[in-house]
């Protein structure tokens, strides 16, 4: 399963999700999923859905799901993470992040420019590169990162504490 991005918020009120693309997903795949089943997971769920259509509207990725119609199917999903395999038949197509990406905290404070995203299995890394040079490692996880802004090349994370000098190599 690959991670395909996060839903962060509804629109309009038939059950359209907005969703954020995980920064190594390339948003071309992202048509490939109509009709294809995805895995759904919070922090305590994971259910299964088939992407009815994407729409891409003023740069947001919109997802309508089979079997969500309403604005309150739709809100009970806002925070969800998005995987899927093979979608269309074919492979999920990736392209590497580009290193021009910057992390900050929800403080607003610099973390450094991301070097690479480490991926095995269902879990994902991102190899952060502060300005001392040193490699600080951010698992890509809905309870850390909390935004993608792929139009300013930022990534907001909220880590726990202890998180940068525990993973600082």
């Amino acid at each position: 399963m690959i991670f395909l991005g996060k839903i962060v918020k509804t629109r309009g009120n038939k059950g359209e999700v907005v969703t954020a693309p995980a920064p190594d997903v390339d948003v071309d795949a992202y048509p490939l999923l109509k009709g294809e089943a995805v895995v759904l997971k919070s922090a305590k769920y994971q259910r299964e859905c088939n992407v009815e259509y994407f729409k891409e509207i003023s740069k947001a990725c919109i997802l309508k799901f089979i079997d969500i119609n309403t604005i309150n199917d739709a809100l009970k999903l806002v925070g969800y993470s998005i995987y899927g395999t093979q979608p269309g038949g074919k492979n999920v197509q990736t392209t590497r992040i580009q290193t021009d990406f910057i992390v900050k905290d929800t403080h607003g404070c610099l973390w450094g420019q991301v070097k690479d995203i480490e991926s095995s299995g269902l879990n994902q890394t991102l190899e952060v590169e502060d300005n001392d040079g040193d490699i600080i490692y951010v698992p890509f996880a809905d309870s850390i990162v909390t935004e993608i802004d792929r139009e300013k090349g930022i990534i907001i994370i909220d880590p726990p504490d202890g998180l940068k000098e525990l993973n600082k190599k």
